[in-house]
């Protein structure tokens, strides 16, 4: 099969997937065709990515069998103007690493993805938004309930009723129509958080409250309310998905946070960590590295460092590297993502000899381990290397909301409802 005809086939099933005017345009992602369809001579993965995100980014419409015509795509718009998201981020960038900022210049890009994908991003939402994407899939949840019910309540009511909410199909009708404003179901939502709070701290003795004091119901959602704040605007990298029937998969069995700087130079008990992992999760009481090594280590990265928590667990194994460079050693996350792990070893003899920075290079200690979409707390983003590779080291607008925003649609505007909270940015 030809480059050209391969690319055909894969525009064909992007556009079997029909796009509903109430939801953002998603293509699925076809991974397991592209290996089936595409010979040596066809597209790599990293080309399906970024046709997957000009279609996306095109916003492609498409009209079917509900309007009655065949799905055709709609007439390419012309070239709009490069817009940035976080211009002093990018000149940041441009600071710290200039091959990676003129990558990033010309053609960074994320959208929101329907399924978890290795080199990919979760992101965290917060609780309002979660809230709201439960309510609309329908999830049978007490607070899924409230909030259908308290939107039910808010509507404008017909002449002689005493209610906003007419017979079971008119109420579906009026449900769907009314959450499919952002603006408007987030405040919902982040009303019904509030007051639940506020009934939960007006029940507090000496500044306490008893678990028992409180309702089972409202045992719930403090619960929730503790899950989003303990991964507040967390951006993992996914680094291993559960595979699934389907080839979507839900659950990263393993991802770092990349937004959480630790350190920016190297102690030698940090660069001990890093390198050989505490004394108990070293197995069988063997080092990996030797203490020359180390030293080394050091000297390529003990002034200039970047170090991150990459999650709450297994902070006492061997930590992680993450790069772009095709180095001995190094494995890539995914074909095509070219984002890399380890090669350790190339890597401090690259920082060294003065061909590679040390801000090249993101370490990491600790995982985030079993996240999942499931119940809507984090979303699954497909984005360009760039967005994953960058430091996140001083940057005036936090990555959260850069990569918010650089997907745009109903995340882009959870951003800017969520920066209008914060005080602590210009």
């Amino acid at each position: 099969m030809s480059k050209t005809s391969a690319m055909l086939v894969l525009l064909g099933l992007a556009l079997s997937h029909v796009v509903s005017p109430l939801r953002h345009p998603v293509v699925a992602p076809r991974v397991a065709c592209l290996v089936a369809c595409a010979d040596e001579s066809g597209p790599d993965p990293e080309e399906w990515r970024a046709f997957r995100a000009k279609l996306i980014s095109g916003g492609l419409r498409l009209t079917g069998e509900e309007d009655g015509g065949d799905a055709v795509a709609a007439a390419e718009p012309p070239p709009a103007e490069r817009t940035s998201v976080a211009p002093q981020n990018e000149a940041l960038l441009k600071e710290q690493n200039e091959a990676l900022w003129r990558e990033y210049y010309g053609g960074a890009w994320a959208h929101e993805s329907p399924g978890i994908e290795p080199g990919g991003l979760v992101c965290r939402l917060p609780l309002p938004a979660q809230l709201t994407r439960q309510m609309r899939a329908g999830a049978q949840s007490t607070w899924s309930e409230r909030m259908r019910e308290r939107l039910l309540a808010g509507l404008p009511r017909a002449e002689g009723e005493e209610g906003g909410a007419g017979d079971a199909d008119e109420s579906a009708r009026l449900v769907e129509q009314w959450s499919a404003n952002a603006h408007f179901t987030y405040r919902l939502a982040e009303g019904l958080v509030v007051e639940t709070l506020q009934a939960v701290s007006s029940k507090a003795t000496d500044g306490r409250v008893s678990w028992s004091d409180i309702s089972e119901e409202q045992r719930e959602l403090v619960a929730l309310y503790s899950d989003s704040q303990d991964s507040w605007q967390e951006v993992c990298l996914v680094l291993k998905a559960v595979e699934s029937a389907s080839g979507t998969s839900s659950v990263a069995s393993e991802c770092v946070v990349i937004n959480r700087p630790l350190a920016r130079s190297m102690s030698p008990e940090l660069a001990a960590l890093l390198l050989n992992g505490a004394e108990d999760g070293q197995q069988g009481g063997q080092l990996l590295y030797d203490e020359p090594f180390v030293e080394r280590f050091l000297r390529a990265f003990g002034d200039e460092a970047a170090v991150y928590l990459g999650g709450p667990e297994r902070q006492e194994e061997r930590g992680l590297v993450i790069h772009g460079f095709d180095l001995p050693g190094a494995t890539e996350l995914a074909p095509g993502t070219k984002i890399f792990t380890g090669g350790v070893e190339a890597i401090v003899s690259a920082v060294l000899d003065g061909t590679r920075s040390p801000l090249d290079f993101r370490w990491f200690i600790g995982r985030r381990t079993d996240v999942s979409t499931s119940k809507a707390a984090w979303c699954p983003i497909a984005c360009a290397r760039p967005v994953v590779l960058k430091q996140c080291l001083g940057l005036p607008k936090p990555l959260w909301h850069e990569v918010m925003e650089l997907c745009g649609g109903e995340v882009a505007d959870v951003s800017k409802i969520e920066l209008l909270k914060r005080s602590d940015l210009e």
